[in-house]
């Protein structure tokens, strides 16, 4: 068996056994504050940073490029002394996946008609396993915990790569999340930025567009809900911040960790000034609709939520 075999069982052996914890949901649902909960368990990995999100499992490519913007995120949660290290140790994989871009292979795999086949070849799972033992080395050798929104849409391979992951599904009032888009535009125009900012332009859709986006959400915690019972749990915003010593309490059990009354975990981390709802155990904060929405965009939302299920509330 060659040093590298040796190393990809090592990684397979190390990934059967953990049993991380991936928070997604649909953007402004509350992740962030999930997030902090999770991470302020004294099991889990010290992360002193905001709120990091890898898109490791969206955009896994990007851990074999060379440093830079794009994989900066990944390379915080990784350790950025420890990215050239970690490119070493998988160097197979990155000249493997140089051919492929050559040969024509498209280095995205999600919405792809050949997804599982690109996901295969690439060897992704492989790469995927050693960034996160790479960055559990990093973090303090805990459990992992890891937090982007848009990895709802890689369930499949998330527990393909760590078969006992346990998945966070945050959810909140339909309404409440377009509105809190809303809301966040405003602040980012009053910091400056301009209306038509590429860095923003995901908060500046249509209510009609929010819709469809969470229409589609839904069908995916609805399939998830079916086909992982055992290792996906909904965690609706409302239940988080007007019940969180409950809300918690079930978090726990259900991630595996001992019961600890949130109100007493002490551990250190920085403040989050870009939004001080995160350096606090959960309270209640509902967006006024009123405020960032028109009466015909609110009677349009509220025809629709028919269409969704408990989940959400």
């Amino acid at each position: 068996m060659s040093d590298f075999q040796s190393y990809k069982k090592m990684l397979r052996e190390w990934a059967f056994e953990q049993e991380p914890v991936f928070i997604v949901g649909p953007e402004r649902s509350g992740t962030s504050l999930l997030f902090q909960q999770v991470s302020n368990h004294p099991s889990f990995c010290d992360f002193s940073h905001a709120t990091v999100e890898t898109f490791s499992f969206i955009r896994p490519w990007q851990l074999l490029e060379v440093a830079g913007s794009q994989n900066y995120e990944m390379r915080v949660y990784l350790g950025a002394a420890n990215f050239t290290k970690f490119q070493e140790s998988i160097r197979q994989l990155v000249e493997r996946n140089k051919r492929l871009t050559e040969n024509g292979m498209p280095l995205a795999y999600i919405n792809e008609p050949q997804r599982k086949d690109i996901w295969f070849e690439r060897r992704y799972k492989h790469v995927l396993r050693a960034f996160f033992h790479d960055s559990s080395i990093n973090l303090g050798g805990k459990k992992l915990v890891e937090k982007t929104p848009a990895h709802i849409r890689c369930i499949d391979e998330i527990i393909a790569t760590f078969p006992k992951a346990k998945i966070l599904v945050s959810t909140r009032d339909i309404g409440e999340i377009i509105a809190s888009h809303k809301k966040r535009f405003k602040k980012e125009i009053e910091l400056g930025k301009s209306a038509d900012d590429p860095s923003i332009a995901w908060l500046a859709h249509s209510v009609e567009n929010y819709l469809k986006y969470l229409a589609n959400i839904e069908g995916i915690v609805q399939r998830l809900n079916k086909q992982y019972a055992v290792q996906v749990k909904i965690v609706p915003y409302g239940k988080l911040t007007q019940s969180p010593v409950n809300t918690l309490k079930d978090i726990y059990s259900f991630i595996g960790v001992e019961n600890i009354n949130p109100e007493n975990i002490q551990k250190e981390r920085k403040t989050q000034d870009w939004d001080p709802l995160l350096n606090q155990l959960p309270v209640v904060n509902e967006v006024e609709l009123t405020h960032y929405l028109s009466p015909s965009e609110i009677k349009m939302i509220e025809n629709e939520k028919s269409h969704f299920s408990d989940f959400w509330y």
